[in-house]
């Protein structure tokens, strides 16, 4: 299971993952809502999510997410999914589970929390998560960041890698923390994803069929970027500022 936040690069960790042979990487599959008809990076291969499933494993919780959890992790090959923090604050009894099946656990983190609020704003903007292809990234795009709000973000970015680490450690899971930079700059952090996850590392490391959105640097993106270098001036925070 990959565990993490919205907006870490998850979506593009999984579309590798499951480019590897033997390897099913699944999305978000306890995201609280069906899916959407609209294509997405796992459309080909995406299974039910959990909240489409009631009719095969029943309403009653927690029996019903154990029942759906055994079914995924019955399919053959190296089978995973991701998990948002605010996902197991919905459905708690998946750490039970993860504890007593002894599934590994890749913790994956984005140190840069300016990125990420860039992230959202972009996302925003544009009024798509990913980009599949090159027709669909916009050409220009620019976003301003609310400095009122600014630092208090970052903060509560922290403060979630940090409870999402208490938490792992707490259950005693048997897990890895990654950092989406480190992974994008480094193929060996990939490798050893791989070598965690018992998956041969010697196939080497698959493209992603989902496209960086954002390619400018933060002054081209930022609209208000003089505020938000203000903002951060000082703080433990300004050396995420490009």
């Amino acid at each position: 299971m990959v565990f993490t936040t919205q907006r870490n690069g998850s979506t593009w960790l999984m579309s590798v993952l499951n480019g590897l042979d033997g390897v099913s990487a699944q999305g978000e599959l306890f995201l609280p809502r069906p899916r959407s008809p609209e294509t997405r990076w796992d459309s080909d291969f995406a299974l039910p999510r959990y909240v489409e499933s009631n009719r095969q494993y029943g309403p009653v919780r927690p029996l019903s997410v154990f029942k759906y959890l055994t079914a995924l992790y019955r399919r053959g090959g190296t089978v995973g999914f991701k998990l948002m923090y605010s996902q197991l604050r919905r459905y708690p009894e998946i750490l039970p589970y993860l504890v007593k099946k002894r599934v590994r656990v890749v913790h994956l983190v984005r140190r840069n929390h300016l990125d990420v609020l860039i992230s959202f704003a972009v996302k925003r903007e544009i009024g798509k998560a990913h980009i599949l292809s090159p027709e669909d990234r916009p050409s220009e795009v620019r976003v301003e960041l609310d400095t009122r709000s600014l630092m208090r973000d970052m903060r509560k970015l922290e403060l979630k890698h940090a409870v999402g680490r208490l938490v792992l450690r707490l259950a005693r899971l048997n897990h890895i923390e990654v950092a989406y930079e480190d992974l994008v700059a480094d193929h060996m952090q990939f490798v050893h994803v791989q070598e965690f996850l018992g998956v041969p590392a010697g196939q080497g490391v698959p493209r992603s069929n989902i496209l960086k959105t954002r390619t400018a640097g933060h002054q081209q993106v930022v609209a208000n970027y003089d505020d938000v270098r203000a903002v951060l001036r000082g703080s433990r925070f300004e050396h995420m500022l490009e």
